[in-house]
């Protein structure tokens, strides 16, 4: 046996000599795929009693398979989704909002609603459609999400955040839109504009114009962040960061991200304007990569829709502002109160 004395222990917070340091985590609240690091400033608050400061970290009290996150020091880190998962889910959705639609079409022809035939779909059909393709919006992360982990909303961003630095990201990206947007339509003067409220027929009668509002301004802005944002952006920075870099790849994510976001509105918008959608689908990117939060995004995307629906849509004012108010408000509470809920009802340990 060896004579020599144990070495004594270090200070709480001081690291003991010879011992190899600890890399600082990388920037920004995502962790990077390997190694695993939780990610700084986004960890719930700590149930009520427990501990902090320096010293031995008290045991977690939140058992596994609780709806919120983990809460620290034994927080894992988040799902690390694949590229390939995004990619499949892309497909899947486009394959699952051609089948749903086609569904709503043909059942609508069969009940004498409409015919196969007709070039411009009613209204009600074309509503019904869009939110059945919304509802493939939400299942197709989730369903791809789960081949890694069990997905909690959390992991796709729906969490609580610092309220303060995510509205000054929010609206440092919502300024620099605005100033491209202008420039952009200043040079190029883009003929035509988006056609998705004539489309739902929003001037033709009040049931219609608040039922459009609702699509537009409410509904539209959670599953499409949901899922362009929450999970596609995801799985590409995931990808991409392990190859280029934090920077690059958080840069080129957010690039090819919102070339889809933009694509994907093809459908209903003239080609000239998609660069506009598509520089904004990179900067809620941006915003979400420097919050972590879906909120953020979800509020801008709402703010945007909200200002495109008063101007497609005539006499709209009272039914956009009412619906354009509500997301953001919800956006700012409903993370607090998730926060809170998590640190009530963790469970204690076993």
């Amino acid at each position: 046996m060896s004579s020599l004395p144990p070495e004594p222990a270090g200070a709480p917070g001081e690291a003991t000599p010879g011992a190899t340091p600890t890399p600082p985590p990388s920037p920004g609240p995502f962790p990077s795929p390997s190694p695993a690091q939780p990610v700084p400033g986004l960890e719930p608050s700590l149930p009520a009693g427990q501990a902090t400061g320096p010293g031995p970290p008290a045991p977690s009290t939140e058992a596994a398979g609780a709806g919120g996150p983990p809460s620290p020091p034994s927080r894992a880190s988040e799902p690390a989704w694949a590229a390939w998962q995004g990619l499949l889910g892309l497909f899947a959705w486009a394959v699952g909002t051609f089948v749903v639609g086609s569904i709503v079409v043909v059942g609508a022809a069969a009940a004498g609603l409409t015919a196969l035939d007709t070039d411009k779909l009613p209204p009600g059909i074309l509503i019904a459609a869009t939110v059945a393709g919304d509802v493939v919006f939400l299942a197709v992360p989730l369903a791809f999400a789960a081949i890694t982990a069990r997905p909690r909303l959390w992991h796709f961003g729906l969490r609580r955040t610092r309220l303060w630095p995510t509205i000054g990201w929010a609206a440092l990206a919502l300024f620099g839109w605005f100033v491209f947007s202008t420039i952009y339509q200043a040079v190029v003067d883009p003929a035509g504009e988006q056609s998705t409220a004539d489309d739902l027929g929003v001037n033709r009668s009040t049931t219609l114009l608040v039922v459009g509002g609702f699509v537009v301004i409410v509904l539209a802005p959670i599953v499409e962040e949901f899922f362009f944002r929450g999970f596609i952006y995801r799985t590409l920075r995931n990808g991409l960061v392990g190859k280029l870099g934090l920077w690059a790849g958080v840069a080129v994510a957010a690039i090819l991200d919102g070339l889809l976001f933009g694509f994907v509105h093809g459908t209903n918008t003239p080609i000239a304007i998609l660069p506009v959608l598509a520089v904004l689908g990179a900067a809620f990117c941006l915003v979400y990569e420097r919050t972590g939060s879906l909120f953020a995004v979800i509020a801008l995307h709402a703010t945007v829709n909200t200002l495109g629906y008063l101007g497609a849509a005539k006499n709209s004012a009272p039914v956009a502002l009412a619906f354009g108010v509500v997301m953001i408000l919800g956006c700012i509470t409903v993370p607090r109160l998730i926060g809170r809920g998590a640190s009530r009802e963790a469970p204690a340990a076993a």
